[in-house]
């Protein structure tokens, strides 16, 4: 596999940015692995230890800032990589295992200089699967379904600069799907999830109207995990799947208020599948 670097950027997320350390490390090398740590716990950033980090200064969380701050940073690894892979820390990029042996044959195998991840929610069925992720077990062994989703549908893996709006939602490069996933894993772990809400509650955001779904109430989470079960159940259908991603790529729209990036693709954020897909149990040991 040709050289790769993988990037994420976190506060206090010991839960998800050790697995994000130990899969990524897995595919490209732990010292390919970077992390831009927004002033974390020193117990936190313990776990850091063998990647390279970032420090960035504590201050009002505030998603523009971070984008321009990670596209720059990206674009600079690009002098030093052929491929850098942004994604949070509870994102997990995959290829598809049906056609390809290894994410390494996937990325020598694929042409592209922009490849935007077919996006999906990793679900926790209450009733069925236990509410928490057990230690010791991969988590794709413990959650069979998934929900695609068309925020988690993001262009994060490139191989020339890129410049990244707000969540990394929107870009200045129309979006292309090129075989990547993306595993999502917010609502993985319904224990992780009300503590991470918890947190993010209490943070300062540098604008008054970002953040709003960072601030729910834990009775509002456990209801939407109770909703989970009134989806439709179906077996992974590529046709489903294909069909998804073309009225995402139909919505998405130019917009010339990218200011000095110029013009800024604009994905559509409010696509869900009314069906959850069982994964094939290929997918099931990819981490």
């Amino acid at each position: 596999m040709k050289k790769v670097a993988v990037v994420t950027m976190q506060y206090n997320e010991a839960f998800y940015v050790s697995r994000w350390i130990d899969y990524y490390a897995r595919l490209v090398g732990r010292e390919n692995l970077y992390v831009v740590d927004h002033d974390s716990d020193e117990e936190v950033r313990e776990a850091l230890e063998g990647v390279s980090v970032v420090r960035y200064p504590r201050s009002a969380l505030d998603d523009q800032e971070r984008a321009r701050f990670v596209s720059k940073f990206v674009s600079a690894l690009l002098e030093l990589y052929e491929t850098v892979i942004y994604s949070d820390c509870d994102e997990f990029v995959s290829h598809d295992p049906r056609r390809f042996a290894s994410f390494g044959d996937w990325l020598d195998g694929t042409d592209f200089e922009y490849s935007t991840c077919v996006g999906f929610n990793v679900m926790t069925m209450l009733g069925e699967e236990n509410a928490v992720l057990l230690d010791g077990q991969d988590v794709l062994q413990q959650r069979g379904h998934v929900r695609f989703v068309s925020p988690m549908c993001k262009t994060l893996v490139v191989r020339k600069p890129i410049r990244w709006g707000g969540g990394f939602h929107h870009a200045n490069q129309p979006p292309h799907f090129n075989g990547g996933y993306l595993f999502h894993l917010k609502y993985a772990d319904l224990g992780e999830r009300m503590r991470r809400q918890a947190l993010t509650r209490g943070l300062d955001f540098a604008q008054a109207d970002q953040g709003h779904h960072q601030r729910s109430s834990d009775l509002a989470l456990v209801n939407l995990y109770r909703s989970f079960g009134d989806l439709e159940r179906t077996d992974w259908e590529d046709g489903a799947i294909e069909q998804h991603c073309q009225t995402f790529l139909d919505r998405v729209r130019p917009s010339e208020r990218g200011g000095d990036v110029g013009t800024m693709y604009v994905a559509p954020l409010d696509i869900a599948g009314r069906e959850v897909f069982r994964l094939p149990e290929s997918f099931r040991a990819l981490f």
